[in-house]
Parts: C-alpha cells; sequence; structure tokens
C-alpha cells in the first residue's frame, strides 16, 4: 500500500520522537504480557484511546513521521526474524541499521552516526546471531536516541528502572549499559514488553485493524508496507545529488535488506519473485545518482501497486502519479512479457515509448517524486508559517472559519484570485447558508509556494518568475509579519498584485497606499525575509501544495484556483466542518483537490532559474 506509516513509537525532535515512554502506557504493558493483540475491536482500541489519522497520503513526511516510520522498521523487522537466522538474513539485518547513519536525512543522520559509531555499540550490531540479539540492539539505539534528546524520559520499559544516563552513548560513552551486562530475566522482560508493542498476534498475513493507521498498536502489513515505502523514498529524496560510495551502498542494500527479511511473507514473496529480473538488478547497479535513487524507489513501488491493481486486489489504487496515467503493464512483474513491458529508468529516449520515457518525462517523474515526499528546504524545520494574530481572540460559543492560501508572489492568477477574495478578509465573517445567516472568527492565512534547494537555516531560495518574484514575496511577508493586525497587509498585497510586472519595484507606492513604514519592511526583508520565504515554502510543501492558487478550508477542503461558487463552498465548510473554539482541535488536511489549477511548481521545476540545485537535469 502507498503513503505514510503512522504508528510506532514517538520519535524525537531531530530524528525521533521524544516520547519514547509512550510504549509503556497501561495498555501496552497489558499486551506485552498477554503475547500480543490480537485485533482491533471496540474494547483494544478504547482500552488504547489513540488511533487517530496523522497524515494525509499525499504530503511530505514530517520529522515525526518519518521517525515513526523508521522505528517501525527497525523494531518491526527485528520483531519477525526467524528464530534460526541464516548468514544472509543477519547480513541484512546489520545492513537495514547501517543504512539509517548513512541516509537519514538531516540531524538525525548526524545523530544516528554518532551512537552507531561508537565503539561498543558498533561491537554489539556487528555480533548480532539470534532474533534477541537484533531486537535488543535496536532497543538500546531507540532509547540511546532518547536519552541523547531527552533525558528526563525513562528508558523502555519503565519497569525496568533504568535510567536515561545508562543510554547517554554520545554524551556518556564509557557509562553506557552493555546488552552482553544484561541477565537473562531482564532480558525476557525486555524481549516481552518489545514483543507486545510491536508484534501482531497471527502474524503479518492479514491486516486486522479497522482503520487507515493505529499509534501505539503492533503495526499490520499494511502499516508496516507504509513505514517502509516512507523509509525508502525519504531516504532517496534527501540524498545528495551526487551521493558517495558507502551511501550508494546503503541505498542499495535496502532492497537486498526487503528481498531477505521483510517481515511479511505475503509481500515478501512477491518482492522475491520480480528482485533478481535482469533488467531491474541492471537499473539497481547503475544508480549513482540521487535521481536515479528516487527513480528506482519509484519504479519498486509502481511494480507493488501494479500487482494489487491487477490482481484486483487494489480497486482503488492508481499508478504513481496518477496524472501520467501510466499502464499496469509497464510494471506488471513477474510476467511473461516483463521484459519486452517493463518501463526503462536507466536511459531516457527522444521520444517517450511505453518501455522508455523521454527526458522531459522523466524529470516530471522526479518532479512529482520529490512534491510527494520531499520538504523544501529539509525535514528539520519548525513547518509552522503563521504570523501574528490578526483578530481578537474568539468568544468561546464563538465559531472559527480557517482559511489558508497558497500563492506565488508574481502568480497572475493568485492576483486575481485575492482580488476577488480580499473583501471577504475580515475578522467578522458573515455569509448566507440555505437562507440561514452564519457568522464566524476568521482566521486567514497566506503562504508562498516555492522551491528551497538549500536548507530552513541557509536557504537557496527559487521561484518560477525569478528574482524579482522572491524580492516582492520577501517584502510581503514581512508586511503579514508586522502588520497582520486586523489583515492590513492584504492592502499591500492588493496593491502589488495590481500591476504583479513592476514587483517589488511597486513597494514605496503600496507601503504609503496601506499605511506602512517602508523602512521597516525593507530593514525585514533584508534580515528576515530570507528566512519567512524559507518557512512558507517548507510549510507549503509539506502540506502538499503544488500549484498555486490553493486554498484549503478548515484544514479539511482542498480548492485548486478560485472557481465561481468559491463564497458557497466557504459558507458550506461554516456550516458542516467549523467548530466552536471550545471543542476546535487539530485536523488532517485531507479531501479531494478540485481541478481549477492554473500555475503549478512543475513549471517551477522547469523554469530557467535552477539555482545550483541541478533540478533540471534527470541522470540516474
Amino acid at each position: 500500500a502507498r503513503g505514510h506509516a503512522d504508528h510506532c513509537s514517538t520519535f524525537l525532535i531531530f530524528l525521533f520522537d521524544p516520547t519514547m515512554h509512550a510504549l509503556c502506557m497501561v495498555g501496552v504493558l497489558i499486551a506485552s504480557f498477554l503475547g500480543g493483540v490480537a485485533g482491533c475491536g471496540k474494547g483494544v482500541c478504547q482500552d488504547y484511546g489513540s488511533e487517530p489519522r496523522f497524515d494525509s497520503s499525499s504530503r511530505p513526511p514530517s520529522k515525526d513521521v518519518l521517525g515513526r516510520a523508521t522505528w517501525t522498521v527497525l523494531h518491526t523487522t527485528a520483531a519477525y526474524l526467524p528464530d534460526e537466522l541464516e548468514a544472509d538474513e543477519i547480513a541484512a539485518f546489520k545492513d537495514l541499521v547501517r543504512a539509517v547513519p548513512q541516509l537519514y536525512p538531516g540531524k538525525g543522520r548526524i545523530l544516528a552516526a554518532n551512537i552507531l559509531t561508537d565503539t561498543l555499540m558498533k561491537s554489539e550490531l556487528d555480533s548480532i546471531e539470534s532474533t534477541t540479539d537484533a531486537q535488543l540492539v535496536v532497543w538500546k539505539l531507540h532509547n540511546a536516541v532518547t536519552a541523547e534528546v531527552s533525558l528526563a524520559t525513562t528508558p523502555f520499559p519503565e519497569s525496568l528502572g533504568l535510567a536515561a544516563a545508562d543510554f547517554q552513548i554520545v554524551s556518556r560513552p564509557e557509562e553506557q549499559m552493555l546488552l552482553g551486562g544484561l541477565n537473562e530475566v531482564s532480558k525476557k522482560h525486555i524481549i516481552d514488553a518489545i514483543n507486545g508493542r510491536w508484534v501482531l498476534t497471527g502474524g503479518l498475513a492479514v491486516d486486522p485493524w479497522n482503520r487507515r493507521d493505529v499509534k501505539n498498536l503492533p503495526p499490520d502489513r499494511t502499516m508496516l508496507g507504509r513505514a517502509y515505502w516512507t523509509l525508502i523514498h525519504s531516504f532517496s529524496v534527501y540524498m545528495p545529488n551526487r551521493p558517495n560510495g558507502e551511501q550508494l551502498a546503503a541505498y542499495k542494500s535496502l532492497f537486498d535488506s526487503i528481498y531477505h527479511i521483510f517481515p511479511c511473507p505475503v509481500c515478501r514473496g512477491h518482492f522475491r519473485s520480480f528482485y533478481h529480473d535482469e533488467i531491474l538488478q541492471r537499473e539497481l547497479m547503475n544508480v549513482g545518482t540521487k535521481h536515479g535513487a528516487m527513480l528506482f524507489a519509484w519504479k519498486i513501488h509502481d511494480i507493488v501497486s501494479a500487482w494489487g491493481i491487477h490482481r484486483g486486489q487494489w480497486t482503488k489504487e492508481k499508478l504513481f502519479p496518477k496524472e501520467s496515467h501510466l499502464n499496469v503493464s509497464q510494471f506488471l512483474m513477474p510476467s511473461a512479457h516483463s521484459d519486452t513491458n517493463q518501463i526503462h529508468i536507466d536511459r531516457a529516449c527522444h521520444e517517450a515509448t511505453p518501455t522508455c520515457m523521454s527526458r522531459s518525462g522523466g524529470f516530471e517523474i522526479i518532479s512529482d517524486i520529490q512534491g510527494r515526499w520531499m520538504i523544501e528546504g529539509g525535514i528539520d524545520q519548525p513547518l509552522t508559517d503563521k504570523p501574528p494574530e490578526a483578530c481578537d481572540p474568539p468568544k468561546p460559543t464563538q465559531k472559527l472559519l480557517k482559511l489558508d492560501m497558497y500563492v506565488m508572489g508574481k502568480c497572475p492568477w493568485c492576483a486575481t484570485a485575492l482580488e476577488n477574495l480580499a473583501g471577504d478578509i475580515k475578522c467578522d465573517f458573515t455569509c448566507t447558508y440555505e437562507g440561514e445567516t452564519l457568522s464566524a472568527r476568521l482566521d486567514f492565512n497566506i503562504h508562498m509556494v516555492g522551491l528551497n534547494n538549500g536548507t530552513y537555516d541557509e536557504p537557496d531560495l527559487q521561484t518560477v518568475h525569478g528574482p524579482s518574484e522572491l524580492a516582492g514575496e520577501r517584502l510581503e511577508l514581512c508586511a503579514r509579519q508586522h502588520y497582520s493586525k486586523h489583515y492590513q497587509y492584504i492592502r499591500f498585497l492588493k496593491c502589488m498584485d495590481r500591476n504583479i510586472t513592476s514587483v517589488p519595484q511597486r513597494a514605496p507606492e503600496c507601503a504609503e497606499e496601506a499605511d506602512m513604514d517602508l523602512d521597516l519592511l525593507v530593514a525585514c526583508a533584508n534580515q528576515d525575509g530570507a528566512r519567512l520565504v524559507a518557512g512558507s515554502f517548507g510549510y507549503s510543501s509539506w502540506m502538499g501544495i503544488s500549484i498555486t492558487p490553493s486554498f484549503v478550508i478548515n484544514e479539511h477542503k482542498k480548492i485548486s484556483g478560485l472557481p465561481s461558487n468559491f463564497s458557497d463552498e466557504l459558507c458550506n465548510q461554516l456550516k458542516l466542518t467549523s467548530t466552536v473554539l471550545a471543542s476546535a482541535h487539530d485536523t488532517d488536511t485531507t479531501g479531494e483537490l478540485a481541478d481549477h489549477s492554473h500555475q503549478s511548481l512543475a513549471q517551477m521545476s522547469r523554469s530557467p532559474y535552477t539555482g545550483h540545485g541541478g533540478r533540471k537535469r534527470w541522470e540516474m
């Protein structure tokens, strides 16, 4: 199944979620002594009390989502290893663990590398000979990561009475707890707790959970599949453009690990049936760049999807990207005709054929992969893009209407949309729904869409319409930052949009028209503008926005463009999905994307302003 992993133990702010102690919830401890949870009936799920959908399956994973996916892969794979391990299975598991410090994006990679290169920790990983050894190594790694950034967190399982200092391998390596020093009683206690958290009674042949993702319950095979895809795609999109030999070897080893030790026997059986295909193996061997890694992961994923579609198991599944209208026969493996029908990714043709992509077609696939799996500016950023509050706090019984608008600074359709909408952007919003007058406190925000070939801290920003658009966006986000009260900044944006060909030269005129201090805007743009734009680009990409203008209403309904019935849709969502302050809560950004689009991020990728990130080129 395609999508995010939304489950498993919690990771911390760098590599993983900080609250590993969530594994020690009463329900989990009870399950550890029962030997696993058999199903997600009402009683079980109510006892656990945490099975919300975490994320939309069309959005890049945040550091928390990727963290949980990584722990799910490591813990679950270790827990389902055979009782008697062959040499290739031991090697495959070690390679899986060693891939993390080579390929995990951002600061998490550094932390994992510091832990796993410790002499004692490295020796314990090298010495794995049994399933118990593998489980204990991952258990120690998880506690070690948590201890380095959350010293107040009690190591898992809490009932063992271990201290976080026992796992501070980076800061206090000489005092670390050694796996060889655990007595048999302690080992059994730890393994029982691990199995209660990660092992599903009855195994992974079926999917017992009745929701898409369930937190803090043993993953079923669908959840495990999402975790693996999240790991593999994320590792590929955050690779350096020119990965070194160790990184390439680690990436290629992931697929050998799947072949040997993927926990689900059904999925592993299909993978083994096609993995040694001569064309596929040649393509894997030829992977030498980030683009090549991305395309290979994409092809493998679509091969798995095509198998389920062909067998009638995934009737609603489409090959990715959906807009490309790919044919199942191009990815159907094993097949009597796979040697002649399968699409090739290690070469490009002048014109596209069913088995050979054109260079432009390959680049479009790469852009779509990046849009699906990569956050602009990297995974280590706040993923917030909100200025100071525009309106006074709502009354406890007052409904809230949240409206987010996604634009580019010189996008003509964005300018038209804002002009049409501006009259409704005020704190007290009213409308009529089926003859009923509705009112709400409006929470409006505007976000910029673009590319960041650098990081959040050191951005290398790229826009469709060139440097002048970027200069205008810095000024406009500074207006949003300093003149948010009662949405004063909208006046500045409307003025700038009146003649987008003159952005940013219109700034003095527009600052005067909007009653703003031009010197303040310029100073902000010079000092904080790049950071504001980088944060906005990152947030927009995390929200899965690649088309402007786009709107999200109440963090639920996505609309692309500004359809003629937009006001009716706003009122409709106010009636159906708005909440009062007393019951307001965060929700997913889900819902179908209506097709009223005009300007896409793909156009940006093919613009001449490619920066040094190299996105214009497609290389295997």
